[in-house]
C-alpha cells in the first residue's frame, strides 16, 4: 500500500511539472523581428524627416551667410536579429526514508521546487553610406536658372501659382521708353522690396501666370515658347500698364503703355538664398514677414464662412529659434548652439515650399550628379 502511495505521488509531481512548464511557456509572448514591411516603413519614415531637415538646414545656413552642402545616402542596409532561450530547472528533497536511496532513491524523492528561466535577446537597426554633392556636375544645374518649361509641371500640381510665383521672380526689371531702368528685388531685407511687392501683388490680382508665345520667323510659326505673362488686359485706369509683350492676349480696345517689364527667375541656389533672407528678416528685433494674399486653407479648399483666425495662416515661412517645447515639422541647428523648427502646425505655407524644394532638387539630380545607387537592402 505505502509503495503504490510513493508512486502516485511521484506521478502526481511530474503531472504538475509538465503542467507548470506549459503554462509559463504559454504566457511568455516571444517577441519576433519586424516584417520587411515594417522596417521599409522606418526606412520611409527616417528618409522623410532627414530631407525635410536637410532642406531646412540648408535655408538656415542661407540665413547666416553660411555654404550650401547637400548630402545624398545611395543605399540603405537594415537588419534584425532575435533570440530565445527556455532554462527550466528542478529540485528534488529526500523525504528520509528507505525508499531515499538505493535503485528506488528517485521514487522517494519529493519535487521541492522547480525554476523557469525565460530570456532573449532583440536587435535591429540600419547601416548607410552618405555621400557628398559637392562635384561640379551638381552645382552647375544647382546655379542654373530654372528653365520655364519645367515650371509649367508644376502647374495644378496642389501648389498655387502664386506661391510659386514668389519663390521664382527674382525680381522687376521695367524699362521707360527713355531707357531710364528700375529694378524692384524681390528679397524683403532690401530697399525696393515694398515696391515689389506692391507691383507683385498688382500682378497676382490681374493674373500673372505661366503662358506661351508662338515664334514667328516669316510665313512660319515656330513651337510655342514658355513664358510668364499677365493674363488681363490693361483698363484705363489700371495703376500698371506695359507694352504688348507683357500680356498674354493683345485686345484691341485695351490701351498699352510703353514701358517694358522684364521678369528674370531664380536658380535653385537663389531660391534658398531667399528663403534665407525670408527666415532672416522675422527673426529681427522688429521682424519684417512675407505673406501671400490668401490662407493656406483658401488653397486647401476647407476655408469656411468664418475667419481664418490663425496668426500665420497667410505666411509664406515660419521660422521659429529655441523653442524646444513646441511640436515639429522640421528641425535644425547652426554653429552657435541655436536651434531653429518650422512648427508642426499653423507654420503657414512652410510645408509647401518644403515640399516644393524637394521637387526641385530632385529635378537638379541629373545623371552624373549623385552616387550609384544600388538599391535598398533590408535582411
Amino acid at each position: 500500500m505505502e509503495l503504490k502511495l510513493k508512486i502516485k505521488t511521484v506521478i502526481n509531481s511530474k503531472i504538475l511539472l509538465q503542467l507548470f512548464i506549459i503554462l509559463m511557456i504559454s504566457g511568455c509572448s516571444t517577441i519576433l523581428p519586424p516584417t520587411f514591411e515594417e522596417q521599409s516603413a522606418t526606412y520611409n519614415r527616417t528618409m522623410e524627416q532627414y530631407q525635410i531637415n536637410q532642406i531646412f538646414t540648408n535655408i538656415i545656413r542661407a540665413s547666416e551667410d553660411r555654404p550650401i552642402a547637400f548630402n545624398d545616402i545611395p543605399s540603405v542596409l537594415g537588419n534584425a536579429n532575435t533570440t530565445t532561450t527556455v532554462a527550466p530547472g528542478l529540485n528534488f528533497g529526500a523525504d528520509g526514508d528507505l525508499w531515499s536511496g538505493g535503485l528506488f532513491g528517485i521514487i522517494g524523492n519529493n519535487l521541492e521546487s522547480a525554476t523557469f528561466n525565460p530570456s532573449q535577446m532583440y536587435s535591429e537597426g540600419f547601416t548607410f553610406t552618405q555621400s557628398s554633392m559637392d562635384n561640379a556636375t551638381f552645382w552647375n544645374e544647382f546655379m542654373t536658372k530654372i528653365p520655364m518649361k519645367k515650371l509649367v509641371y508644376f502647374r495644378g500640381n496642389n501648389i498655387p501659382e502664386e506661391l510659386i510665383l514668389k519663390l521664382l521672380i527674382d525680381e522687376f526689371v521695367i524699362e521707360k521708353a527713355s531707357g531710364e531702368i528700375t529694378v524692384l528685388e524681390n528679397d524683403p531685407s532690401k530697399p525696393s522690396y515694398l515696391a515689389f511687392e506692391k507691383l507683385f501683388k498688382f500682378l497676382i490680382k490681374n493674373k500673372l501666370t505661366f503662358g506661351s508665345q508662338e515664334n514667328k520667323k516669316g510665313n512660319k510659326v515656330e513651337k510655342e515658347k514658355a513664358t510668364l505673362c499677365i493674363s488681363d488686359s490693361p483698363k484705363a485706369n489700371s495703376q500698371y500698364k506695359f507694352n504688348t509683350n507683357a500680356y498674354c492676349n493683345i485686345q484691341k480696345e485695351a490701351i498699352y503703355n510703353s514701358d517694358k517689364l522684364f521678369i528674370p527667375l531664380r536658380s535653385v541656389k537663389n531660391i534658398f538664398d531667399y528663403l534665407g533672407a525670408v527666415a532672416a528678416v522675422q527673426l529681427w528685433d522688429e521682424p519684417i514677414y512675407v505673406e501671400l494674399s490668401s490662407s493656406i486653407d483658401t488653397y486647401k479648399q476647407t476655408r469656411t464662412k468664418k475667419k481664418d483666425t490663425r496668426k500665420n495662416a497667410t505666411k509664406l515661412l515660419v521660422v521659429e529659434r529655441n523653442s524646444i517645447f513646441e511640436d515639429k515639422f522640421a528641425y535644425t541647428e547652426d554653429l552657435y548652439g541655436n536651434t531653429f523648427i518650422i512648427p508642426a502646425i499653423d507654420a503657414g505655407y512652410s510645408q509647401k515650399v518644403i515640399a516644393f524644394l524637394s521637387e526641385l532638387l530632385i529635378l537638379t539630380k541629373i545623371p552624373g550628379s549623385t552616387a550609384p545607387q544600388p538599391g535598398v537592402l533590408l535582411q
